[in-house]
């Protein structure tokens, strides 16, 4: 009897391991879940398109229209995009609909109804934004201050540090560290606050017409009427020096955007009629011509550059390899003054706006060629692309 009972329970029980076995152990393979948030510079409207059904899932109203390309940004995990209304001083955190839930191994993909998780009102003319390790900095050009959101409490809690300059400023930050670093192009000065909002220091080198910035590593940059500012946190501080523009530089040629290459230890810029890429380790620079005038770029897979040509071509930029592709036709030429067309990047993939005409382009990476266009109508300024990874059942 004593048998028996043992036998029956190791019975039971291997028919519960193999029951969850089959429900949890043997899971489908992770696929990579897309949506594209995309903004209107005239209307002020963002919606949002899934991308493996290739439509529009959800429209919403917002406090202004986002009428350039860095108004937009996708925030780390990839599932919400941040949307800065400068003219109406607000901020719209969207929340993309791409769910996880955690399974230990491996995580459930829970496709959900997008939906704007909150609007704040966070000071005058918000316009640049800088996002390190768990930290969101948003400048706000009207009166100077700083809010400091906290990615981690991301959908629990919107509050948010504010951190006074003292004065109004057309204003590029960053976090570096447990530091944060604010200048202005018209006072050409970097400071360098705490996190808590203190003033530490001023950096000695003048920066005239501060604009853009990236984080590799270590090391900070920031662009320059007369070159770089180059900013390396060293222990609990700063150390910081002046990287002027390469002999021979064309008239007029200076770095107002900046894109990190982690993957390769650089940063690039905009430069001219080309790029300027930065070895910060070394402050060694060099440019890199294009065969056509750039209007806007992003990094690919942290080594190469994307770059968006006013011909309506998009070139792959090798930096290490001194190398420009041919260029692939997606959108029609810009003219000289005409909307900048914003462009998003993910793993394997790209996506082009053209505002005139309303268009939006995929172009796959692997074979470079445009595989699909969504005619989404209106005037299409700035894109955020959210991509999560997870199991759908």
């Amino acid at each position: 009897m004593r048998w028996t009972f043992r036998r029956l329970f190791l019975g039971v029980l291997a028919l519960g391991m193999a029951l969850a076995q089959g429900d949890h152990g043997q899971h489908g393979a992770e696929e990579v879940a897309r949506r594209l948030v995309v903004a209107d510079a005239k209307a002020p409207v963002v919606y949002v398109l899934d991308l493996k059904e290739g439509k529009e899932v959800a429209r919403f109203s917002v406090p202004s229209p986002v009428d350039r390309p860095g108004l937009l940004r996708a925030l780390p995990g990839g599932q919400y995009a941040l949307a800065v209304h400068r003219n109406s001083a607000h901020l719209s955190f969207i929340w993309g609909g791409l769910g996880l839930v955690d399974h230990g191994d491996h995580q459930d993909l829970r496709l959900e109804a997008p939906y704007v998780a909150a609007t704040l009102a966070t000071g005058p003319k918000p316009t640049h934004t800088a996002v390190q390790g768990h930290h969101l900095a948003v400048f706000h050009d009207g009166d100077g201050t700083v809010a400091l959101f906290d990615l981690r409490r991301l959908g629990l809690d919107w509050r948010f540090r504010q951190i006074p300059t003292g004065r109004p400023d057309h204003g590029t930050l960053t976090p570096l560290g447990d530091l944060l670093l604010v200048g202005g192009s018209e006072s050409g000065r970097l400071e360098v606050y705490t996190l808590e909002g203190r003033r530490v220091l001023t950096l000695p080198e003048a920066c005239p017409g501060l604009h853009g910035q990236a984080v590799v590593g270590r090391f900070a940059a920031f662009g320059c009427g007369d070159g770089l500012l180059l900013v390396e946190g060293v222990g609990q501080g700063v150390r910081s020096r002046k990287i002027p523009n390469p002999p021979g530089a064309p008239q007029g040629a200076r770095v107002g955007r900046l894109v990190p290459l982690p993957e390769v230890g650089l940063m690039a810029g905009n430069f001219g009629q080309g790029l300027l890429f930065l070895r910060p380790e070394t402050g060694e620079v060099w440019p890199l011509a294009l065969p056509h005038r750039p209007l806007f770029f992003m990094p690919e897979e942290g080594r190469r550059v994307l770059v968006i040509s006013a011909e309506g071509r998009l070139h792959r930029v090798d930096p290490l390899r001194g190398e420009v592709g041919p260029g692939l036709p997606v959108i029609a030429p810009v003219p000289q003054g005409g909307a900048t067309p914003p462009l998003a990047v993910g793993h394997g993939v790209a996506y082009v706006a053209d505002p005139a005409q309303g268009v939006v382009v995929e172009v796959d990476l692997k074979e470079f060629q445009a595989k699909r266009r969504f005619a989404v109508g209106g005037a299409p300024a700035a894109l955020a692309l959210l991509e999560v990874k997870g199991v759908e059942h």
